[in-house]
């Protein structure tokens, strides 16, 4: 029986583990941005020789800045590049990228000071991008006051919470029978049924339970803030 009990032990502590540190978060923690669908507008395909250059014209709220901007594939390579306004000198924007289902794959962060010649850099995009939307944050003498921010929606984070506190109650509870019957001997099950065992079980489960929380939260956090994929621009096109 010691045996029995010291596996379950185990198995309580490592599947507790896994579904914390793994399935969990990835169940309910997905990061997004809230983003529908590209909101640039494709208006004209240039065939070359070695691939093909799509033309968009940007939203309407930032075509002072930006006008257009071009998705280009050339040789199995990805890029995109932005026409900038007369006399612009600085950008700082977003590119937002979409698969063939117009979901979205990932953010680009970009910066750049312009050197004149009415173009950005090229900025490397990953393969399977198949559209892209530009966000201005920042130009000359304008900044967006609601930047693209990466977020969690509450009800997946309370799903999660919730979901975490039956698996953590649980735990312990388990833990607390496997502990009982490896080393409470005679008085393992006065231990397993006092009422002092159940306080002290509950404190646990509450302690873990806000431990979780905190920690989620700061994981979360961080993971948000390095959502956006900082780029920088090749050179001018």
């Amino acid at each position: 029986m010691v045996v029995l009990w010291s596996v379950l032990l185990a198995v309580t502590v490592i599947v507790f583990v896994v579904l914390h540190a793994v399935v969990l978060p990835r169940w309910f923690l997905n990061v997004g941005f809230s983003v529908r669908a590209p909101i640039g507008r494709g208006v004209r395909v240039i065939r070359e020789t070695n691939g093909r250059s799509i033309v968009y014209d940007a939203d309407v709220s930032i075509r002072k800045y930006i006008p257009q901007y071009i998705l280009s594939e050339r040789g199995g390579k990805k890029q995109l590049v932005c026409r900038a306004a007369y006399g612009l000198s600085y950008l700082d924007f977003d590119i937002v990228l979409f698969d063939n289902f117009n979901k979205v794959t990932g953010v680009l962060h970009v910066k750049e000071l312009l050197t004149g010649s009415g173009y950005t850099g090229a900025v490397d995009l990953p393969d399977d991008t198949a559209y892209a939307s530009i966000y201005l944050n920042a130009a000359d003498g304008y900044t967006r006051k609601n930047k693209l921010t990466a977020r969690i929606s509450g009800k997946r984070w309370l799903l999660f919470l919730a979901v975490s506190a039956v698996i953590e109650i649980f735990t312990v509870f388990m833990a607390r029978a496997c502990i009982a019957h490896l080393f409470g001997g005679l008085f393992g099950e006065i231990f397993l049924y006092s009422a002092e065992s159940n306080y002290i079980a509950c404190g646990v489960c509450l302690l873990l339970i806000v431990l979780n929380a905190v920690f989620m939260a700061i994981a979360v956090r961080v993971r948000t803030g390095k959502n956006k994929k900082v780029k920088k621009a090749k050179g001018n096109t």
